[in-house]
């Protein structure tokens, strides 16, 4: 049997009765189709606002960064919008007494949680963007540094969606959010010049892989996210 007459015998078998499985792609669609961005993002307008407001002071904060120390400094802030509007919108979303009412019986609140955190990549990567944009004098320096900056916001991004999954108490954006800006205070601190030398003198190739593994894996764990079935409703 040649593989267009399997791929047909097996699309006929499906189509009389059994349920061909979704991809994440699919199964994304739906969600958006069916519950809205509405419903999705229903009771986070406040924590976007306290992430807005501390984002604000974070970049006043950055514009104050030496020269010399610009690229640390990017690579820093670079994933803050991700971590505040994530850190802020699921942490008061976890400790709400409505938020297990959010999912239907057709999905599981961690794939609801999913499909916000693909949302909130998307703020994360216009932010990126203008972060490398007003980091750097040139193109040859904006291409050094966003491909470092993203694998900075993949990096966060698919650590922070990973917690979520296997870590299921209310605090856990709260903390992990913590630990992270620790981590990117004592590197630089510790290290300095020798990180800024480190990131300025990194091949574009290089760090466009990192940029490019680190995109995958995170669209890795959301697949994950979008397909397991856990065992309990509020996970």
């Amino acid at each position: 049997m040649d593989k267009k007459t399997k791929n047909a015998s097996i699309e006929y078998i499906l189509s009389q009765g059994l349920v061909k499985p979704q991809t994440a792609r699919e199964r994304i669609a739906e969600m958006l189709r069916i519950i809205g961005f509405r419903f999705i993002f229903w009771d986070t307008g406040y924590s976007l606002f306290f992430a807005a407001v501390t984002l604000a002071v974070v970049l006043a904060l950055f514009s104050f960064a030496p020269d010399n120390y610009r690229f640390s400094a990017a690579i820093a802030v670079a994933p803050l919008v991700f971590l505040l509007i994530t850190m802020f919108a699921e942490t008061s979303e976890r400790t709400c007494g409505l938020y297990g009412l959010k999912q239907t019986c057709r999905y599981t609140i961690q794939q609801i949680t999913a499909l916000r955190v693909i949302c909130y990549s998307v703020f994360g990567f216009v932010f990126t963007t203008v972060i490398a944009t007003i980091s750097t004098d040139s193109g040859y320096e904006f291409l050094s540094l966003f491909p470092i900056c993203l694998s900075a916001l993949f990096l966060c991004a698919t650590l922070s969606i990973s917690f979520m999954r296997f870590l299921h108490g209310k605090w856990v954006n709260a903390v992990f959010s913590v630990v992270w800006v620790f981590v990117n205070i004592v590197i630089p601190f510790s290290l300095g010049e020798k990180w800024e030398t480190i990131l300025r003198e990194m091949p574009i190739a290089f760090s466009v892989v990192l940029a490019v593994l680190g995109g995958a894996a995170f669209a890795y764990q959301i697949s994950k996210m979008m397909s397991e079935v856990k065992k309990y409703a509020i996970a």
